[in-house]
């Protein structure tokens, strides 16, 4: 069993109760952590709820390595002060301004995954150099309005302006916010940009880029991201966390 109890019966689909969006949230912060984008305590997974105004998210004071859905708190979007509840992130209003400006996300990444961070402390752009980059067809924001915490309502409206409607955008000299259709989406787009921005520096040390061909970016994100191919995504991550007795070593 895993170390969350029943979180292998978690599903990745929109949560249908207050106790599968934490487990959603504490599920996807322990596998984004496990591919690299813990830092200290710092970083966020949130989900909206199943209700209306409703966002479950991380709470302050874990690893994401260490979440369990006891470390998932409720923030209200119908409070304009929602993001500053005892407990939250100093950075929570990143995520309930995204969801204000964004009502197809229902899932959203804050990390300062290394190499995310590192492209966003560059003029350079992400470049379609896999097929890891190709999931952002449609490119990837960029957040140069400050390279401060992201703590204010109008910090959190300018990320949310420069995320637009792509699924990823980099916080200059700061980290990264991915975002999806649920929890699935977030998680894959979050790890799949660290992935393609980590090829990209490794490319850059060997020789010149030979991008793929702007013609057959599409053709390939329409056949290598399906909706279908999301549930085996999520089981296999969920899979791979630690068992109770790893978690006990």
């Amino acid at each position: 069993m895993s170390v969350l109890g029943d979180l292998e019966l978690t599903t990745g689909l929109a949560p249908r109760s207050a106790d599968e969006a934490r487990r959603q949230v504490a599920a996807a912060c322990r596998i984004v952590a496990r591919y690299g984008h813990e830092d200290l305590t710092l970083g966020h997974v949130s989900v909206r709820g199943p209700g209306e105004h409703e966002v479950y998210i991380k709470a302050k004071g874990k690893a994401l390595g260490e979440v369990t859905p006891d470390d998932v708190m409720l923030v209200r979007l119908d409070d304009p002060e929602g993001h500053l509840a005892p407990g939250a992130h100093l950075e929570t209003v990143m995520h309930t301004e995204t969801y204000r400006a964004r009502p197809d996300v229902s899932a959203a990444i804050h990390t300062h995954a290394v190499y995310a961070t590192a492209l966003g402390a560059t003029v350079s752009s992400l470049e379609y150099l896999s097929h890891d980059a190709v999931l952002f067809n449609d490119g990837v924001g960029l957040y140069n309005a400050s390279v401060g915490m992201v703590m204010t309502r109008d910090d959190g409206r300018a990320v949310a302006d420069a995320l637009g409607g792509h699924r990823a955008v980099l916080l200059q000299n700061h980290g990264m916010l991915a975002v999806g259709e649920d929890i699935r989406w977030a998680v894959l787009s979050a790890l799949t940009l660290e992935r393609a921005v980590r090829v990209q520096v490794l490319a850059s040390s060997l020789g010149e880029f030979t991008p793929i061909p702007a013609a057959s970016v599409d053709e390939i994100h329409l056949t290598k991201y399906q909706s279908a191919f999301l549930d085996e995504y999520w089981s296999a991550w969920v899979r791979k966390l630690p068992s109770a007795s790893e978690g006990r070593r």
